[in-house]
C-alpha cells in the first residue's frame, strides 16, 4: 500500500470517477482529507503556481487509501506543492467550510445548538493538552457526560451516565447512559436502578468517551448520586448477557449453509 503524505497529489478512482487529489492532511494511516486539482480555472478555485493547476476547496472530502491509484508525476518528478501553497489552500478551504456552516444553520434552537457543539468540541481539542485530574473519577461513579451533537437517535447533549471502566492511562472511559425516567420494560439489556429517583440503565447505548467529556458528578437532592452494590452486580450481569447474545447471533449468521 502506498504511503501518502500531505502536499502530494494522488490519482483516485471514486465510484468510477477519476480525480487528482491534493492531500491536505492525514486522518489515519488509511485515510486522508484532500481537494481535487484541475487543469483549468473555475468558481472558487485556487491557483497553485508550482504545478500550474487549480485546487477546488469547495470539493473538500475524505478519501481512503484503497481508492488511490498512483501519484502525480510532472517532468519525471513526483509532484509536491510548496508549504506556502498548501497553507493558502487550507486557509481558503477553512473559509469555505465556515461559510457553508453559516449558510446551512438556521437562526433557531437547532442551528444554535449545532454551532455551540462546534465551539464546545473545539474547546475540548484546545484543552486536550491541559492537565486535568483524571484520577478523581472511579468505577461506577455517576457523572454528567457531554455526548455532543449527533445524528438521528444517537446519544447527544449532556446526559448522566455510569462510569464503568477506564483505559490504562485513564484518558478514556466506557460509560453507560441512564435515562431520565424509569423505563420499567422487559428488555433483557435494560435495568431499572434501585434508587427510585434514578432512571434506567441502557446497555445497548454503552459508549467510549474521552475523560474530557466528563463534566461533573451527578447530584440528586444536593448529594452525589450513587448506585447500590446490587445495582453493580446486575449491571455487570446485563452487560455479559448482552454481549453473549450478540456473539451467539453472529455465530448463527456466520454458520455455513447446509448442502
Amino acid at each position: 500500500m502506498a504511503i501518502i503524505c500531505e502536499k502530494e497529489i494522488w490519482k483516485v478512482n471514486q465510484n468510477d470517477k477519476i480525480k487528482w487529489i491534493l492531500v491536505l492532511y492525514k486522518i489515519s494511516f488509511n485515510h486522508f482529507v484532500g481537494v481535487p486539482v484541475y487543469d483549468f480555472d473555475g468558481y472558487g478555485r485556487v491557483y497553485i503556481p508550482s504545478i500550474n493547476k487549480f485546487a477546488s476547496p469547495s470539493e473538500v472530502n475524505d478519501y481512503s487509501n484503497s481508492i488511490v491509484e498512483k501519484r502525480m508525476i510532472l517532468n519525471k518528478e513526483m509532484v509536491k506543492v510548496k508549504d506556502k501553497e498548501l497553507k493558502s489552500v487550507i486557509s481558503i478551504t477553512k473559509e469555505y467550510l465556515l461559510d457553508f456552516i453559516n449558510r446551512h444553520t438556521k437562526n433557531d434552537n437547532n442551528g444554535l445548538s449545532y454551532v455551540k457543539w462546534c465551539k464546545d468540541k473545539l474547546e475540548l481539542i484546545i484543552k486536550e493538552k491541559e492537565e486535568i485530574n483524571k484520577y478523581s473519577y472511579h468505577n461506577f461513579d455517576i457523572c454528567w457526560i457531554d455526548f455532543g451533537y449527533n445524528i438521528g437517535n444517537e446519544l447527544r447533549k449532556l446526559r448522566p451516565a455510569i462510569l464503568w471502566r477506564y483505559s490504562n492511562d485513564k484518558e478514556m472511559w466506557t460509560v453507560i447512559p441512564i435515562t431520565s425516567k424509569r423505563e420499567s420494560d422487559k428488555y433483557f439489556y435494560h435495568y431499572d436502578l434501585e434508587y427510585k429517583k434514578l432512571g434506567t440503565v441502557k446497555i445497548e447505548n454503552l459508549a467510549n468517551v474521552s475523560v474530557r467529556r466528563i463534566k461533573m458528578p451527578y447530584y440528586i437532592d444536593k448529594k452525589k448520586a450513587k448506585i447500590s452494590d446490587n445495582d453493580k452486580k446486575e449491571i455487570l450481569s446485563k452487560i455479559k448477557n448482552y454481549y453473549t447474545n450478540i456473539k451467539q447471533n453472529i455465530n448463527e449468521l456466520t454458520k455455513p449453509l447446509a448442502v
